[in-house]
């Protein structure tokens, strides 16, 4: 009789088990990307590295849920209750959530690893490529466990965007995981966020699950999985037939509207102002040395032909930054000049190939990454630079290894697409300064190498950055993108919306989105059906 007993109790176990398991909510989420790069914050890089990495990490403090809002004193905390910045602009306080755990039973966040944080990032050994973000901090001082005040050489208001914001390195990392972990850390993170890492596999997906003891609360989705889906048409496909129930979207003409008309219960989730995307021009490789060559490109590319194939999708593009960002250039502010490169004019720049003794044009190399924006940009560029005689002959890449070798400098022409805080002056960092140069310790994005070649404004950008007026701020940082553009290191291209679609159906994010995905989590969200 015990036996049955047993035999009954041990058959009804297996049945709860089973049923809780199929209780589970989990939510799906379809990436253009191959595969995971790393989960580890100070090498993600792309939206199928930085969208399971914001679900993970937490910041300090960040923009409220679905903005990218980022004026101090409209931030919202995360890791931090309170924080102050001194008047001059020079020092920043945190003062910490008590509590506040790590993953898997790695204790408590603390102050000793928002130090360990810092200079790990600012280290050049761990070769991050958000590592310059982090240069102008002189010190950090921790005055108890949950206390740290954060020191910068300069005055910058905006530190805080450039340094502790999503997506760019400011993820707070665990002293004691990091130091047991060591290599094995970059596919087997430990955070405080609202996910937690539960598996891998390669070239498929990333699996999440709740973190049962989050200080924001346990998520309502018990498990998140991140799925690597390259191909545009397979990751629309896998969203219309209800297989995902988010998607990372396609910037490719026509796109959001086939979307619309085979799934209309498509919530589109624009983010803007709209992410950078710029055609960098290597000023070490030949023929790109000569301004007269770069000025050819400039004035072959026409610029309305991304709004008419994209319609409202896309914005116009005047300076560097796109519109919208803090500091960008309006169309009043573009220079009246007769030779303003950034003018469609295929004349023109056929007369500056002669001029430059190349009448016939020239022929060059170009790698691009399979994903499909980044090779449409370039098919775009291809046919439009064909025509004036700058042939491309163009070979396509797997994302991560494109990634990697344009860090390596071995592209000669290289579309690059970036989401930055909305702020010019992290634009100019990243891209104009000669410290950013790739190859140089900060492993940035500078692909032009413009401040070694082709002009400097490093002594502008800084003094923009340290000015406290905000009227001769704007100013100086509308000058200092027309003093680049005059060089043409790249050619900025009209900016295009963020763009992740979810399933209104079976997905509510918990608030409106207005930001990229891999600015805020899916720890509100919840599953409707």
């Amino acid at each position: 009789m015990k036996t049955i007993i047993r035999s009954c109790l041990a058959g009804l176990a297996t049945v709860l088990l089973a049923s809780t398991a199929m209780s589970q909510s989990v939510i799906k989420v379809g990436v253009s990307q191959r595969d995971l790069g790393a989960a580890d914050p100070a090498f993600g890089i792309g939206n199928g590295d930085e969208f399971p990495i914001r679900q993970i990490f937490n910041v300090l403090v960040g923009p409220k849920d679905g903005t990218t809002e980022l004026r101090f004193d409209q931030l919202q905390g995360e890791l931090a209750e309170k924080w102050e910045m001194a008047p001059d602009a020079k020092s920043f306080t945190f003062h910490l959530r008590k509590g506040v755990q790590w993953h898997r039973g790695y204790g408590e966040f603390t102050a000793e690893d928002v130090v360990f944080t810092i200079k790990r990032m600012q280290d050049p050994k761990t070769g991050s490529a958000y590592g310059s973000n982090f240069r102008d901090i002189t010190s950090v001082e921790v005055a108890d466990p949950y206390t740290v005040t954060i020191r910068i050489a300069s005055p910058n208001p905006f530190f805080h965007a450039l340094a502790l914001a999503p997506r760019f390195g400011g993820y707070m990392q665990p002293k004691k995981a990091m130091e047991e972990l060591g290599d094995k850390f970059r596919h087997n993170p430990v955070g405080t966020g609202p996910f937690e890492f539960s598996s891998l596999e390669p070239k498929q997906k990333v699996v999440l699950k709740a973190n049962e003891k989050h200080w924001g609360g346990r998520p309502k989705i018990d498990v998140l999985e991140v799925l690597y889906l390259p191909e545009t048409a397979a990751r629309t496909l896998a969203f219309v037939k209800g297989d995902v129930d988010m998607i990372e979207g396609a910037t490719v003409p026509g796109w959001q509207n086939s979307l619309r008309r085979q799934k209309p219960d498509a919530v589109f989730d624009l983010g803007r102002p709209g992410s950078i995307w710029a055609f960098h021009l290597n000023m070490t490789r030949k023929p790109l040395d000569d301004i007269r060559v770069r000025k050819a490109i400039a004035h072959a590319i026409d610029q309305r032909v991304w709004t008419q194939a994209f319609g409202d999708f896309v914005s116009p593009i005047y300076g560097i930054a796109p519109q919208g960002y803090y500091g960008s250039l309006g169309p009043d502010d573009v220079p009246k000049e007769a030779d303003w490169p950034y003018v469609y004019n295929p004349e023109k720049s056929k007369a500056l190939l002669a001029e430059a003794g190349m009448p016939n044009g020239f022929d060059i190399d170009v790698f691009v990454t399979e994903r499909e924006e980044y090779k449409s940009n370039l098919l775009i560029l291809q046919e439009m630079l064909r025509k004036v005689g700058v042939r491309i002959n163009l070979r396509v890449v797997e994302h991560t290894s494109y990634h990697n070798d344009i860090r390596r400098d071995l592209n000669t022409m290289i579309m690059y697409s970036s989401g930055q805080p909305p702020l010019t002056q992290a634009v100019l960092n990243a891209f104009y300064k000669s410290s950013a140069i790739v190859g140089k310790p900060t492993r940035n994005m500078n692909f032009s190498h413009y401040g070694d070649l082709g002009g400097n404004s490093d002594a502008l950008m800084q003094q923009a950055n340290e000015e406290t007026d905000d009227a001769k701020r704007i100013a100086m940082l509308k000058q200092v993108q027309i003093d680049i553009m005059r060089h043409v290191p790249s050619i900025p291209l009209p900016s295009p919306a963020g763009n992740w679609i979810h399933n209104g159906k079976t997905l509510e994010i918990g608030f409106p989105v207005k930001a990229y995905m891999g600015t805020f989590t899916l720890g509100k969200a919840s599953r409707l059906q």
